[in-house]
This record gives C-alpha cells, structure tokens and sequence, in this order.
C-alpha cells in the first residue's frame, strides 16, 4: 500500500465514516408507539400470513423433484441452471456453484444467499474478498461482525479496524466509540 509521508495508513473514506458515526452521543429515546405498531403489522402479514396464502395458491414444489439447465452452453457450463446443486454460470437453488450463485449455501464468484463463500458473498454468513453479512469474514469486510484485513461493523476486528459506535480491535489501527489495539 503507498502512502504520502505524514499520512496515516488505512482507508480515508472508512476512518471518515467511523469517526462520523461515533462523535455524537448515541441516541438512547426510544422509537413512538406508532413505529412499533407498523413494525409489527408488517412483520405479521409478511412473515405469516402471505406465506400461508402463498401455499394455497401456489402448488408447492421442490428442488430435489425439479431442476433445470439452459441449452445456451459457455465453456461446458450452462447458462443458467436451477435445483438442489446446480453447477452454472449463473446457478439458483439450495446448494448452487457457479459464477454468479444465489441460494441458501452459495460458492461463485458472486455469491448471494445464506451462507455465501465468494469473491464478493453477500448473505447472513459471508466468506469472500469482499463480505457483506451480519457476520462478514473477509479482506475487505462488512457487517454486524466483521473480520478481516480492512473491516467496518459494529464488532470489527482486523488489521485496520473501522467500528462507528460499536468496538473496533485492530492491529494497526482502530476506530470506533471503543478502540483497542490488538498485539501492541
């Protein structure tokens, strides 16, 4: 990494954004009543009660009966495949592998699902270059939890380590409402 002498090491726009987020005093109100009340009318209706109308209508499947390849080949690789573990391009399903995968364990290039292992994975769980998730593990990381190189979350811990209001542990440096320097 270059850097200009007398500049700090690390990431401008993540310093920026942490030092934004933890100079003023966290916001302790609580939300309105009404806010609740909507929160919790939507939660219901799209939680339960469309899934339970969805069933009705729709007649349900599932991947292991049913799957599909596109006949547009690229490299021996479909175009787009669906199912249980598809293998494509651009794979859809419970176990997908591809350039692009979306599903509940997804392993590509771009991988979006549940538990995402990818280049950029995006997901609840997400193992990659770049991660995006509630708990994010990568070089570059975001999320609730993030652990990496360069990471910003709510619980950051890496080599520089950009945490907003939350707790940022890093070995180089770190920012956050609590900061802490690891192995120094």
């Amino acid at each position: 990494m270059l850097t200009r002498p007398g500049s700090t090491p690390g990431s401008g726009w993540m310093r920026n954004v942490s030092e934004r987020l933890s100079s003023g005093p966290a916001d302790v109100r609580s939300l309105p009543r009404r806010f609740w009340i909507a929160y919790g009318t939507f939660m219901i209706v799209f939680l339960l009660i469309l899934p339970m109308m969805q069933h009705r209508l729709i007649p349900s499947y599932s991947y292991k009966g049913r799957s599909y390849e596109s006949p547009t080949r690229i490299g021996g690789l479909p175009l787009f495949a669906e199912g249980s573990a598809p293998v494509g391009i651009i794979a859809v399903g419970g176990r997908p592998r591809g350039v692009i995968a979306v599903g509940a364990l997804p392993l590509g290039v771009i991988a979006v699902g549940g538990l995402a292992v990818g280049g950029l994975a995006i997901g609840g769980v997400s193992l990659g270059f770049f991660a995006l998730a509630g708990l994010a593990i990568g070089w570059h990381a975001a999320g609730g939890g993030a652990v990496g190189y360069r990471v910003f979350g709510g619980l950051a811990i890496g080599a520089y380590a950009y945490a907003g209001n939350g707790v940022a542990y890093g070995y180089h440096e770190a920012s956050g409402r609590q900061k802490e320097k690891l192995f120094g």
